[in-house]
């Protein structure tokens, strides 16, 4: 039986989650080189995302005010933080997403359950233009329910006005997705894109896979027939 609700996650499933860290970059970048004109825009928002590549996330921005020979002081940080979290993001669907949650509309009732701060969340969708390609948006932060906690997925569950076994989760980070899944009692469909896509599921393995998020009505039909692969 085809499922009545897709609970489906954004970050990495819909979108490169890069693209919104480089935006941000590029904000941060601007409202640095606004304040010291000695620095470059461009060769700041180069040298973030080269720090990001071979030192991860963390202080990326202490470093790199340091090295533009910059006091990194509280103050201005926090007001960097700030402007990373609150701008407006230059990012856009991997190509055939919006085809592709069109085509499941016709099928079944989405929404997006998504992770992180609300305010970034918010703005991402804003971006991505997805209050028009889904019919509800829940962020669990704003209900102090990161994932894995069902409680989002109640909630769009709520919104959808289907039940968790007529559902199907669909994400790219088994430890965040597919235990949701397992929390509410949904099938999954694991996306291999984004920067989870080799972590191994452990205790949380997916009812069916998709390479990308425009292969999972394929995944949707396997798992109807009760194939998995």
């Amino acid at each position: 039986m085809s499922p009545r609700a897709l609970l489906i996650d954004l970050d990495d499933t819909l979108y490169d989650e890069r693209s919104y860290v480089l935006s941000g970059f590029r904000a941060v970048a601007a409202a640095i080189a606004e304040a010291f004109p000695h620095v470059s825009a461009d060769g700041m928002s180069a040298d973030l995302a080269a720090r990001l590549d071979a030192e991860g996330r963390g202080k990326l921005f202490d470093g790199a005010l340091a090295a533009a020979r910059i006091d990194p002081t509280p103050d201005l940080i926090a007001h960097l933080v700030g402007t990373y979290r609150d701008h407006h993001p230059d990012i856009a669907l991997w190509p055939g997403v919006a085809a592709t949650l069109a085509e499941l509309r016709q099928r079944h009732r989405l929404a997006i359950v998504t992770d992180g701060l609300h305010l970034m969340q918010r703005r991402k969708a804003e971006a991505l233009g997805l209050a028009g390609l889904v019919d509800a948006l829940v962020f669990c932060w704003e209900h102090e329910a990161p994932k894995p906690h069902p409680t989002g997925y109640r909630m769009a569950l709520k919104k959808l006005e289907a039940a968790a076994g007529d559902a199907v989760v669909i994400g790219d980070n088994p430890l965040h997705d597919m235990a949701g899944a397992q929390a509410i009692g949904a099938k999954s469909i694991r996306v291999r894109t984004g920067k989870f896509a080799k972590v191994d599921p452990g205790r949380f393995p997916p009812d069916a896979e998709a390479p990308s998020f425009n292969d999972v009505p394929a995944a949707l039909a396997r798992l109807a027939t009760g194939d998995p692969s």
